[in-house]
């Protein structure tokens, strides 16, 4: 997108003149910014669930440090929850620190924009001096963040940190600066038709599986309740309440896992599947009184039929915009498989080292199924596309040219010569069968002959030798 082709105030307002005066400023301000607009938000909704129902045991220093756990459990980096280790984490912190790291990034665009700054190495500076400036700020707020026995690595901060703000404010940067133009011409032809592919097929199956999630948790609204009391009513649950809406994501994956055949563990001895019978016990959480008891009904295989069905159709639709309609749907395939593969490794994970060691979908099972899946329903659809393209170019060329014109003709050939083959094969083994029996008969009978000759003339010497 290039520069100045938008003129939006309200975003631009995320650098304050000050800072916008100068580019690497700008760049500093908007990462440690989004650090410190993240950790307050935490602290605050951890202060507003927490305390209340904490009473005399919380105090404003748990809740800060509980706060700013909340924030850098978002980066992916690593936690521990008293003394565990937790690989599995709610996917909407992530998405919400990723939402304000793409504001921040655009809003260092912006201010690249009023500077007319178009120099493609300063750019790519200032864009890396923002990721890293927030990925500090992650590690200085790790080591203030121990509680108790539940702590988040430094290191680990860092490198998530970067990483996350790279992935996200980062291509907002890239997207909205001149940096956008001056890389899009380098980039390969067939990447964005792929991209596009990819996008497309991934929403559809997580959108299924959305949808998957949504009716388990109407038809099972009872259980989900039942659990909701157990752990707590009043303004106790409102942290649980939250926690499960931050989870939404991961549930989301799981119900698209269960879609595409895979399915999905919550713990050891416990695996959600099509064809399947959970068993084990569940953990006390409200949002998994959604897994059903018992295997897949009607419904939930429709929704797994057509979902592969629906994604290959919309890839396939995609693809044939493209120069090369196979390879590009050859390369979303592998594309797709490998945004599997990183969805359910995200959205899963382990919770310490016992039973829930293994929660959410196996990474690569996962990946492999809905590339596989999209991949060949696509496949199908484009193959017929093509096919009915080639006839109609056909009948282009020749208008007198029919294309179903002797199809019945020529499959009621096929299915006659069929029949056919299969009757003379029939009537020549009861040929040979009857021939068989016949020849037996016949050497039977012959048998018989000569044993009633031989004894004939044996009877015939005896009375001539008694004479």
């Amino acid at each position: 997108m290039p520069a100045g082709d938008t003129d939006d105030d309200t975003r631009r307002s995320v650098v304050p003149p000050a800072a916008a005066r100068s580019l690497w400023i700008a760049a500093v301000w908007t990462g440690l910014g989004t650090a410190l607009v993240a950790a307050i938000v935490a602290i605050l909704a951890v202060a507003v669930c927490w305390l209340p129902a904490a009473g005399e045991a919380g105090s404003a220093g748990s809740a800060i440090r509980a706060g700013l756990l909340t924030f850098l459990s978002a980066t992916r980096g690593g936690i521990t929850i008293d003394g565990l280790d937790a690989a599995f984490l709610p996917l909407g912190l992530t998405l919400a620190l990723g939402t304000l790291a793409w504001r921040a990034g655009s809003g260092l665009a912006d201010a690249a924009d009023e500077l007319a700054e178009l120099d493609p190495q300063r750019l790519v500076r200032a864009g890396l001096l923002q990721a890293v400036t927030f990925a500090i700020a992650c590690a200085i707020l790790a080591v203030l963040s121990p509680l108790g026995t539940s702590s988040v690595p430094p290191i680990g901060s860092f490198l998530g940190g970067f990483v996350l703000f790279s992935g996200t404010g980062g291509i907002a940067f890239v997207w909205q600066s001149p940096l956008g133009d001056a890389w899009s011409a380098q980039l390969p032809d067939w990447l964005a038709p792929a991209a596009r592919v990819v996008a497309a097929v991934v929403a559809v199956y997580l959108a299924a599986g959305a949808l998957l999630v949504a009716g388990s948790l109407i038809a099972h609204h009872s259980q989900v309740e039942r659990l909701s009391h157990e752990v707590g009513g009043g303004w106790s649950g409102i942290p649980v309440l939250l926690l499960g809406l931050l989870a939404a994501p991961n549930a989301a994956i799981a119900g698209a896992a269960y879609l595409s055949g895979p399915g999905f563990a919550v713990g050891h001895g416990t695996h959600v599947a099509l064809g399947s019978t959970p068993r084990g016990t569940l953990p006390s959480f409200p949002i998994l009184g959604a897994i059903p008891h018992g295997t897949a009904g009607w419904l939930a295989w429709t929704l797994a039929v057509l979902t592969p069905l629906v994604a290959g159709a919309y890839a396939a639709a995609l693809a044939r915009r493209a120069a090369d309609p196979w390879r590009t749907l050859g390369r979303s395939a592998i594309g797709v498989a490998v945004l599997g593969v990183v969805l359910a490794w995200q959205g899963g994970g382990a919770i310490g080292s016992g039973r829930l060691h293994a929660v959410g979908a196996s990474p690569w099972q996962f990946g492999l199924a809905v590339g596989v899946g999209a991949g060949a329903a696509a496949a199908i659809v484009l193959g017929l596309q093509t096919i009915g393209d080639a006839l109609r170019d056909r009948q282009a060329e020749d208008p007198e040219y029919v294309p179903l014109a002797g199809a019945g003709a020529r499959v009621t050939g096929v299915v006659t010569t069929a029949v056919s083959t299969a009757v003379s094969g029939a009537a020549s083994a009861v040929v040979a069968v009857v021939h068989r029996d016949t020849d037996t008969d016949t050497d039977t009978d012959t048998d018989t002959d000569d044993t009633a000759h031989r004894d004939e003339a044996e009877s015939g010497g005896s009375t001539k030798l008694a004479g």
